[in-house]
């Protein structure tokens, strides 16, 4: 039975264990020619979390940081076989699937994950952009829901795609991101983590399960219009998870790691920016039980005793300084 995650408690996932080799995560997507986001993006991610990346690639974009240029559809025939190809040899510990362009390719990864019912799912619905603009069709998006969404361990969608999967006008701040992610978890049976970036000042993002809402807050870096975030953040859940974190343990951590990449984002001279994804955090948070949140390092401040995890808005709170750049530099 694959859904341990409908109970009301966060669960540890087992891992394959193969001597010698990494955890091996598989990102479903489209590649994005300028790297920064996408699937391209996301075997940095899993390289700088020390975990080995395969992909299925479901669209070609061209891209840069600004535009896209053009998009060339993978037939669903063929997202198929490499879905087959990676799982023939390789132990899959995790997937997350992202950009799903038509329904016949919603319909044959929602196929292939359902011959394969033991392997964590972290669904990025890549509905909107991180602006809002709509990248999908109604129907993919309807298919979507009915066919990924009630199988996904984690689903990830950013506070304008929230909206729009819980049919609300918008979603502003924290109290309509609440909303969004109670309305979607009643919905579909999953968790939902809704990531509030470009609220003002801030960097929440809402987590609705079985067991309540948490909130988990880190530090807004001003860094230009950085691209990436989401896609890395969502692929660092993942990652842990193939790691065999619990899956707060995973969003802490992946917490963590995009915030200090999005702080150590370098930055074009025209002010656009991409995520720097091979930084290094210097800590792991690791959360054993409810009861026990606490990191040597300091990283997170636990504010709340109460019964489930960061039952209070802010209770999660990542620090600044605790990353640094290949090399031993902060930026």
């Amino acid at each position: 039975m694959a859904a341990s995650h409908r109970t009301g408690r966060i669960p540890r996932y087992p891992t394959p264990i193969v001597p010698g080799f990494p955890p091996v995560c598989l990102s479903v997507g489209s590649s994005d020619s300028s790297g920064s986001s996408g699937i391209t993006a996301d075997l940095k991610t899993f390289t700088a979390l020390n975990v080995y990346g395969t992909t299925c690639v479901t669209a070609l974009d061209a891209r840069s940081l600004s535009f896209t240029g053009g998009s060339h559809q993978v037939p669903e025939q063929f997202v198929r076989s490499q879905l087959e190809a990676v799982i023939s040899q390789l132990p899959l510990a995790a997937v997350k699937v992202g950009y799903l362009p038509t329904v016949a390719t919603v319909r044959a990864v929602a196929r292939w994950l359902r011959e394969n019912p033991r392997l964590p799912l972290v669904l990025d619905p890549s509905a909107t952009d991180s602006r809002g603009i709509a990248l999908l069709h109604p129907e993919v998006l309807q298919t979507i829901c009915a066919e990924l969404l009630p199988r996904a361990t984690l689903c990830v969608p950013n506070r304008f795609e929230a909206a729009l999967l819980a049919d609300m006008e918008e979603c502003l701040d924290t109290g309509d991101m609440e909303k969004a992610a109670r309305e979607l978890t009643k919905r579909h049976g999953c968790p939902i983590l809704v990531t509030g970036g470009g609220l003002a000042g801030r960097s929440l993002d809402v987590l609705a399960a079985l067991d309540g809402v948490s909130h988990f807050d880190g530090p807004a870096h001003q860094r230009g219009k950085v691209s990436g975030a989401g896609c890395a953040h969502s692929a660092a859940i993942t990652a842990g998870l193939a790691k065999g974190d619990s899956l707060r343990e995973a969003i802490i951590n992946a917490k963590l790691y995009i915030s200090a990449a999005i702080a150590a984002a370098p930055i074009l001279p025209d002010g656009h920016s991409t995520i720097w994804h091979g930084v290094t955090v210097r800590e792991q948070v690791m959360v054993d039980r409810p009861e026990d949140q606490r990191t040597t390092s300091g990283l997170l401040e636990k504010e709340s005793t109460q019964s489930g995890i960061f039952d209070r808005p802010g209770d999660a709170r990542v620090g600044s300084g605790y990353f640094q750049r290949p090399g031993g530099t902060k930026p």
